[in-house]
């Protein structure tokens, strides 16, 4: 095989402080799946996972983060609130970093990363001049692979600069939040990228230029990033590793992680819809018996609104008109109880079937998910 047609997969880690914890998830999956991994670039928190997974330290990582909180991680009292925090990058031009310092002291060695077969980028941006430096390994004086890391992390002015041999250094977001250009400089063919929203830009140009790129991002809110918080973090590590999972087609859904081949695609995004309404567990893999019992119970708890439903529904004189239906649908969207839209809805599926009016275009506009879940509750004769 020559060189130029041999497979070399990247790893590529945004930056985006507490949410790290989401791509420790992440990482879980892929060693399950057995995906080899040949390039590992990273930013800021990113830089911090890439070192990492470059030592081989999973379960250490995982650890970690399950361990971490804001006051070790920032130079802030141990019972800080986020008022506090502000008040440090107001009167402080930004916290100090020293908890996070000894952490990766404790946690990361540098023989180790040099050491790895992986090759091993990170970036970081200089003051004044906000000059991008985009770091390999080989490219990092011996003694100082720590110092860069907390340079890529140093998200000013949120967090203080970090100086290395008397230059200031901010977070590499600043040069590119996601170093997917930095895997291919070094010959990647295949990229997983695992976008945690954090600050910072993407260079687009880079993404598309992948030849087979696979897309991680989590559709959940994942959290503030300056908050470092033990539950969050164990709920983001279960929604990376499942994230994960559907990104390489061993799972099915969006929000929900469904055993594959559960449902067809069509009723997925139903049930996707309708346990997002529903306020499910997103951090459990269902089977179909096991979502449509979970579903069950869930529905059970919300009696009294789904009799507030059919009382609304069984009040409305028959709509005939297209402006008259429209209104109804747009007086139906405009209630502030998802659950009882839902409800609402499905009524008047189960009485209209197809000629109701909440299957028209309009109506898919208005209230793209409470109608494929209204949809699954009468399909499976959960009203």
């Amino acid at each position: 095989m020559s060189g130029k047609n041999i497979k070399k997969t990247a790893l590529v880690l945004s930056g985006g402080g507490a949410r790290g914890a989401y791509q420790a998830g992440v990482w879980r999956a892929l060693d399950e799946l057995g995906i080899k991994i040949d390039i590992i670039t990273g930013t800021s928190v990113g830089a911090i996972n890439a070192a990492m997974v470059a030592q081989g330290e999973l379960d250490l990582a995982c650890s970690l983060w399950k361990e971490m909180e804001t006051h070790m991680v920032f130079d802030v009292p141990e019972d800080s609130q986020p008022f506090d925090y502000a008040k440090e990058i107001v009167f402080h031009h930004g916290a100090g970093t020293s908890g996070l310092k000894s952490i990766l002291e404790k946690y990361i060695l540098e023989e180790n990363v040099r050491k790895s077969p992986m090759e091993f980028g990170i970036t970081a941006v200089s003051l004044p001049d906000f000059k991008p430096h985009l770091l390999y390994k080989e490219d990092i004086k011996q003694g100082k692979l720590i110092d860069y890391i907390m340079a890529s992390a140093s998200a000013f002015p949120a967090i203080h600069s970090y100086p290395i041999d008397g230059v200031e250094y901010i977070d590499g977001g600043y040069a590119d939040v996601l170093p997917v250009d930095m895997a291919l400089a070094k010959g990647a063919t295949h990229v997983i990228a695992v976008n945690l929203r954090g600050y910072g830009k993407i260079d687009q140009d880079a993404v598309d230029a992948v030849p087979h790129l696979t897309w991680i991002e989590s559709p959940w809110e994942l959290g503030l990033q300056f908050v470092f918080d033990v539950d969050n973090a164990k709920r983001l590590l279960k929604l990376g590793y499942l994230d994960t999972l559907k990104a390489f087609g061993i799972l099915d859904g969006k929000y929900f992680a469904f055993g594959h081949g559960s449902f067809d695609k069509a009723t997925i995004k139903m049930a996707d819809a309708c346990a997002k309404i529903f306020e499910m567990d997103p951090s459990i893999i269902y089977t179909r018996e096991s979502f449509i019992e979970n579903l069950a119970e869930r529905l059970a708890g919300s009696r009294e609104e789904a009799a507030e439903a059919l009382a609304s529904y069984s009040s409305q004189k028959p709509l005939r008109p297209a402006f008259e239906a429209k209104e109804l649908i747009k007086n139906v969207r405009n209630l502030s109880n998802q659950r009882l839209i839902t409800y609402i809805i499905a009524y008047a599926l189960k009485e209209k079937e197809q000629n109701s009016i909440f299957l028209t275009r309009t109506a898919f506009r208005l209230l793209p998910e409470q109608i494929p879940a209204a949809r699954f509750l009468v399909k499976y004769g959960l009203i």
